[in-house]
């Protein structure tokens, strides 16, 4: 491995793997070909039922050293983190998903913050190019139309960096609320009442899966993640900026708003108007489709959905779908 370059601490890269399969060659190939490097890798494959495993051992092999754990039955996220953690010996930790390609000096990036003392943990800024998208099967388009084109930044565990002295004092990732989302949100809002966190430039394309059986029955699995989890965080505490409650509250707010006797005519409207804008890329490219007919119907069904699973996840406090 290459000397640390700007910082002498030691860094474990943590890399949790789902089946992965489709991805984990370009993903990993990105990592080997930064210049700055870490001092070791750890992958935990989360019982996978593809090839993640002989892929990672395919490429990897004879490459580099790493340190591979399995699990039988799928832990979540949050769990694996912690698992993944325990099992490091660096001072500072890099989590990367297996389905983002890192750019060029992404992980100098990432990592070079945190010679300032007060830097807890860093973020990336994350690119949703056009051309990945249109790779997608008709619904994989529909459930990502929103980021596609788009670039955003912030913490949710694609690939930042963490001051493991930080993480231990906070307690770690919330393993018992959360599995396979929220746990980002939650490190998040608890990091930052201990240290700073640093927005880098560290710059990486999101793959997600190209998956061509995804199918409207995934689209409504993972709104029901996303949504429980929201709920979770809200409960928690850890979100009290009222403009991130407006966003990720707004199908709700819609819902709720049609209830209101005097303003039911509103946010009709506001509803029809977001079963058209909310995949209106879709509508533009896939016209000659015959399921753009239904989808603004399933999107009213992703409003209820949603409603149904953050109001579950307020209810019960645990994130478990």
């Amino acid at each position: 491995m290459l000397k640390n370059i700007k910082n002498h601490f030691s860094i474990s890269l943590i890399m949790p793997v789902h089946n992965g399969a489709t991805t984990l060659e370009k993903v990993l190939a990105s990592l080997l070909n930064q210049n700055f490097q870490f001092d070791e890798l750890i992958i935990i494959d989360d019982a996978s039922t593809d090839k993640s495993v002989e892929a990672i051992k395919n490429f990897l092999g004879g490459k580099i050293e790493y340190k591979l754990f399995y699990h039988n039955i799928q832990q979540g996220l949050a769990e694996t983190y912690n698992q993944a953690i325990n099992e490091s010996d660096g001072e500072l930790i890099v989590i990367m998903h297996q389905d983002v390609i890192l750019q060029k000096g992404a992980l100098e990036e990432i990592i070079s913050p945190f010679s300032d003392s007060a830097v807890v943990a860093t973020a990336h800024l994350v690119d949703h190019p056009l051309g990945i998208w249109n790779q997608y099967n008709f619904w994989q388009k529909c459930f990502f139309a929103r980021l596609a084109g788009k670039k955003f930044s912030g913490l949710d565990g694609k690939f930042d960096g963490f001051r493991l002295a930080a993480l231990k004092k906070i307690g770690m990732f919330d393993e018992e609320n959360f599995f396979t989302a929220g746990e980002d949100g939650d490190i998040l809002a608890r990091l930052k009442k201990v240290g700073k966190i640093f927005q880098t430039r560290a710059k990486i394309v999101h793959l997600h899966k190209i998956d061509p059986n995804f199918s409207w029955q995934d689209i409504i699995y993972k709104q029901k993640q996303y949504s429980e989890a929201q709920g979770v965080l809200l409960r928690k505490g850890s979100m009290i900026n009222p403009l991130l409650i407006l966003k990720s509250f707004f199908r709700e707010i819609l819902l709720l708003g049609f209830l209101i006797p005097d303003a039911n005519l509103f946010f009709l409207a506001m509803i029809i108007f977001y079963c058209f804008w909310y995949t209106g890329k879709v509508f533009l490219t896939e016209y000659k489709n015959w399921r753009v007919l239904i989808l603004p119907f399933f999107n009213i069904l992703l409003l209820c959905v949603s409603f149904s699973s953050s109001l579950k996840g307020i209810v019960y406090g645990k994130q478990r779908i």
